[in-house]
């Protein structure tokens, strides 16, 4: 297991996670519908949380993660809950390649979007999306607004804590090294977990490229996508670049 799958499995433990789904679901279920049938594609789908979300609401859901260790607990917490959304080790840039379903919703969240090594897959991903939606299909993605990161010189997350499998602590914490301005940052990130009543410590890094609403709408609008609303949150709270440090994007096909 690398450096990064421990320290992504840690920042799971240390998640709220049904704070954060209560926040968010309500927003992805309102872009279904009815979700009973409906197809979901969920990319960078992590450990599944959202994929075995969708899929107790009924809706036949497919998540894609490049990380073999993030697809088994994804697997494990789908048998926990009793569904069976399919979970697939692949890059997103491959979706054309692992997928030819037709979906009404893909989503894509957690800044994973930003994780891509450069525009230029970005710009692959976001056709592969459009062309994998049915007709009045929805994608929802989430990023990261770096017009306002660069504007306030922001750089550490607040500090999560919370409890891994084996009911033992595990401490996460996050901070920005804006290493490449107004192109990339990196991503410096530290897991305290007490294993066994003794403390240990991990650290990993990514590259996180820089967007903001303007690049992403470009790039949307690039792919296919002419209706694309932005927001600050999943209430739908208008986005505004220069103030908002998240942003939440719903296009139409």
């Amino acid at each position: 297991m690398s450096s990064f799958d421990k320290v992504a499995l840690a920042y799971d433990d240390a998640i709220d996670w049904e704070a954060r789904l209560a926040r968010e679901m309500p927003f992805l279920i309102s872009r279904l519908g009815n979700p009973k049938g409906k197809r979901v594609l969920d990319l960078a789908c992590g450990t599944g949380r959202h994929s075995v979300t969708l899929a107790l609401e009924e809706a036949e859901v497919t998540g894609i993660d490049n990380s073999e260790v993030m697809i088994t607990r994804a697997k494990q917490h789908a048998a926990t809950n009793d569904v069976s959304p399919k979970f697939i080790l692949g890059e997103m840039t491959e979706v054309h390649s692992i997928t030819a379903d037709q979906y009404d919703l893909i989503i894509c969240l957690g800044n994973s979007l930003a994780l891509l090594d450069n525009l230029n897959n970005l710009e692959i991903v976001l056709s592969s999306v459009y062309n994998s939606l049915n007709e009045g299909g929805v994608f929802v993605a989430q990023a990261l607004n770096f017009k306002e990161i660069h504007r306030t010189g922001f750089r550490f997350f607040p500090q999560k804590v919370g409890k891994m499998d084996t009911g033992e602590d595990v401490v996460f914490s996050r901070f920005f090294e804006h290493t490449d301005p107004p192109n990339s940052s990196t991503l410096v990130m530290s897991a305290q977990m007490k294993v066994k009543g003794e403390w240990t410590s991990l650290v990993s890094t990514l590259k996180v490229l820089n967007f903001n609403s303007d690049l992403l709408k470009r790039y949307l609008v690039q792919a296919g996508f002419q209706e694309t609303s932005f927001y600050s949150d999943y209430s739908e709270s208008p986005f505004v670049g220069s103030d908002d440090r998240n942003v939440v994007i719903s296009s139409l096909r």
